[in-house]
């Protein structure tokens, strides 16, 4: 008997991204087709090892962050700062910006004033959130 079945099936399946219908079709097909059962298992072989990092070596050249430097400095609003702090420098002025432009959308100028208000607050909770991710970004660093 010859199987129909779309591969692709086989692979959302994998991926989680599957419709819940499908999923059940495909469960079952699976169940009594000796093809897409070996398909599946091969295909579950593949992507555990594309997820296997330890398979790469990753080096990036030195002039990388040299490159990051001198583009984040020439954003800076004021030349010295690190690079959180001219990052928040241009989320700052991205924010000003915006609300600069809202004042001119007809209808929006009093929730405007809200945003503004709320940027006011803003870069003490930017700068929580990006300690945050920097202590998460060394945490998988380490591992």
């Amino acid at each position: 008997m010859d199987c129909n079945l779309d591969v692709t099936l086989l692979q959302d399946l994998l991926e989680g991204i599957i419709d819940p219908v499908e999923k059940l079709f495909v469960e079952e097909h699976v169940k009594s087709c000796k093809k897409c059962r070996k398909e599946l298992a091969e295909l579950k072989l593949l992507f555990w090892d594309l997820n296997d990092r330890s398979n790469y070596d990753l080096s990036f050249p030195a002039e990388l962050d040299q490159i990051k430097g001198a583009l984040l400095e020439e954003f800076a609003e004021k030349p010295g700062k690190n690079t959180t702090e001219i990052i928040f420098d241009i989320q700052r002025q991205t924010a000003r910006s915006a609300g600069m432009f809202l004042d001119y959308v007809p209808g929006v100028k009093e929730s405007n004033e809200l945003v503004k208000k709320g940027l006011r607050g803003a870069p003490s909770t930017i700068g929580k959130v990006s300690k945050a991710l920097v202590k998460g970004t060394r945490f998988l660093l380490a591992e």
